[in-house]
Order: structure tokens, then sequence, then C-alpha cells
């Protein structure tokens, strides 16, 4: 009876000690967007609270990302398919060092929507962002109804554009 007990303590702590060393669940889909400041590359000042009754996707990505290249032009293609529907893309920079650098980049790749400058990671740790490209769609109340971490050519598109018109 006593080595039941003793077992079953020790057990019991085990099991404590690794639900407390759990990473946290990430945000995502069902938790409240976080009302961040965004810092527009032409200037702007705008928070996520000022798109409220919009679609918002914010789309994480850095001048040196591959994947975050590809589907840049593939967001520029969808920005102007639904720009006019009540939904914003605001693409959010994380490898801000020199901004001129941003600039020169989006002027390359003629990208036509909002893009916001995290210079000191605000709003990328905000979003616990590990991982790039990272997509957020937020409905029109300011909830998260999607994470989409990474690039899947067959399926990022899709899942984007399912979304959205879902959440309109």
């Amino acid at each position: 009876m006593r080595r039941t007990v003793v077992y079953v303590l020790i057990v019991l702590i085990a099991g404590l000690v690794i639900y407390a060393f759990q990473p946290p669940k990430p945000l995502g889909e069902g938790n409240t967007a976080p009302n961040v400041t965004f810092h527009l590359l032409d200037g702007q000042t705008k928070t996520l609270a000022d798109y409220k009754g919009k679609v918002v996707v914010l789309d994480f990505w850095a001048t040196w990302c591959a994947p975050c290249r590809f589907t840049m032009p593939k967001m520029i293609q969808f920005y102007n398919r639904h720009r006019d529907r009540n939904v914003e893309v605001i693409g959010v920079a994380v490898d801000v060092t020199n901004p001129a650098e941003v600039q020169q980049f989006v002027k390359e790749m003629e990208v036509n929507y909002p893009i916001a400058l995290d210079s000191e990671a605000t709003v990328k740790g905000a979003y616990q962002i590990k991982n790039l490209p990272t997509l957020f769609v937020i409905d029109k109340e300011g909830n998260i109804v999607l994470r989409l971490e990474g690039y899947d050519p067959q399926h990022t598109i899709q899942t984007l554009e399912d979304t959205v018109s879902r959440a309109l």
C-alpha cells in the first residue's frame, strides 16, 4: 500500500513538472488580435483598431526570406482582388535594420499595399512570430480566424481566399 502511494505521488509530481514546462499555445485562431501600432513605410502611424470593420491580413516577412519573396507577388494579386471588398493587407517587415533597404525591396517588388516597419520587433513579439512567412487573417470584430506559417505553393493562397471569404 505504501509503495502504491509513493508511486502515485511520483507520477503526479512528474506529470505536474511536465505540464508546467509545456510551451504556451501560440496566438492563433479564436484569440483576439493584439491591438498593435504599425509604423508604415509611408510615414503614417496606425493601430489595428483603425481597421475595425475590415478583414485584415497581416503578412509577416523579411527581405532575406526566400519563401517571402515568392509569396509577395501572390499577396499583391490577392490585395488587388480584394481591396474593394473591405479587406486590408498589411505587410510587416520584421528585418528592419535599414528602412531604405525595405523601401527599395518594396519598390522592386511593386508592392501596392501598406508596409509596416517593425524595427523594434513589437508587432512580431505581440503575434509570437517564430517562422517566416506567417499570415494572420483577422475578422471585422478583431478576432484571429487564421494563423498560417510558412508557404505551400499549392494551398496557401487558396486557404487565404477561403478564410477571407468566410470572414466577410
